[in-house]
């Protein structure tokens, strides 16, 4: 099986392949399941994935911008980087995955829920919809800059830190984050802290 510039695999399972370097894009996936691939510096640009979920994969850097995911799935999976930038994110699910840097720019986000991921830093500069929710997660930096996704729930969450405090607007935030970020709020805002 190979994927390839336009391919549209309906039902398909892609197993144990090395797509290392692979550049295909407006690849349709239809109910398919991916399962134990290697995908270091693959190339994916316009991928649609539906009803499909991707298991154990691997990638230093895995691009993907421009893709359309609805009702799909990646479980127990390891990025370098994860662009979906300018993507369109629908009832999409990441659960049980390390990520060092997931790139969300200009991305519509919809329904989407990571459960149990650790992430180093994710951007959702530029991006906007309805709900992101971060279940059980480790993050370290979020990346806020003009966002406008209507609920960004990281409550549940460790944070480390917040870039982009003036775009903080849907964050949901519990007591014990709020107070950790009051000192960036506060100098943000340009007031001081008295010793």
């Amino acid at each position: 099986m190979t994927v390839r510039t336009g391919a549209d695999l309906d039902g398909e399972r892609l197993a144990d392949l090395d797509l290392t370097g692979v550049k295909a894009g407006d690849v349709r996936m239809l109910e398919c399941e991916v399962a134990d691939c290697r995908m270091d510096e693959t190339r994916l640009t316009g991928i649609r994935v539906v009803d499909s979920s991707w298991v154990r994969v691997a990638a230093s850097g895995l691009a993907m911008s421009h893709a359309n995911w609805r009702d799909a799935a990646i479980k127990d999976s390891r990025f370098g980087l994860l662009d979906l930038s300018a993507s369109s994110l629908l009832r999409m699910s990441i659960t049980d995955t390390k990520i060092d840097y997931l790139n969300l720019r200009g991305t519509t986000i919809n329904e989407v829920v990571l459960t149990r991921v650790r992430i180093g830093e994710v951007s959702l500069s530029d991006a906007l919809g309805t709900s992101l929710t971060f279940v059980d997660c480790t993050v370290g930096t979020v990346e806020l800059h003009n966002s406008r996704v209507t609920i960004v729930d990281l409550s549940t969450s460790a944070l480390e830190k917040i870039d982009g405090l003036d775009s903080l607007r849907g964050v949901v935030l519990n007591l014990e984050q709020v107070l950790d970020l009051a000192p960036a709020v506060v100098t943000h805002l340009g007031a001081t802290i008295a010793d």
